[in-house]
């Protein structure tokens, strides 16, 4: 018995080791960005993981998070595979129950650069959310752009036409 805990304690430190801390490689910060648009509107745009791994902290209570801009060091000179959203969160809870949900949210993938600084943007709108990815020394986007029609676009401009199944090969 007096063998296993200095081993498992060895293997433990062992594997806190061998991962490097990306603070010390060459890496890109990516920031998340927010809106105040009337005093009861936030408009939050955030990465929820990077590569697969989760990028907010938890939290027992999610809603605080919203408004709070959460930063990720990503290793740089690498492709990297952000899951990102874009959403509308109203403080007043009857404004909540009666909402419009807009939101946006998809993958952006990039080759972020060492020492460069990239910042979620986007726009919230009841017909149409955008969320993209900025380089913040040059405003240049990265990635492709995410956006998603939303419940009041039902006639969005250059979207196909909904499509009807056919009935009984006619």
């Amino acid at each position: 018995m007096r063998l296993i805990a200095p081993t498992l304690l060895a293997i433990a430190l062992a594997a806190c080791t061998a991962l490097p801390d990306l603070a010390t490689l060459p890496h890109a910060t990516v920031v998340g960005t927010h809106v105040n648009v009337d005093g009861d509107r936030y408009d939050t745009f955030r990465v929820l993981d990077i590569d697969g791994m989760p990028a907010l902290p938890d939290v027992d209570q999610p809603v605080k998070l919203i408004g709070k801009d959460a930063t990720s060091l990503v290793k740089a000179g690498q492709s990297v595979r952000l899951d990102v959203e874009g959403f509308a969160f109203y403080k007043a809870t009857s404004h909540r129950v009666m909402w419009n949900a807009m939101r946006a949210r998809g993958t952006i993938e990039f080759v972020p650069a060492a020492g460069a600084t990239y910042a979620l943007h986007g726009v919230v709108a009841p017909e149409l959310s955008s969320i993209w990815l900025e380089d913040e020394a040059t405003h240049q986007p990265v990635g492709r752009k995410i956006s998603t029609p939303n419940r009041a676009a039902s006639g969005a401009v250059g979207l196909p036409p909904p499509t009807r199944p056919e009935i009984n090969g006619a």
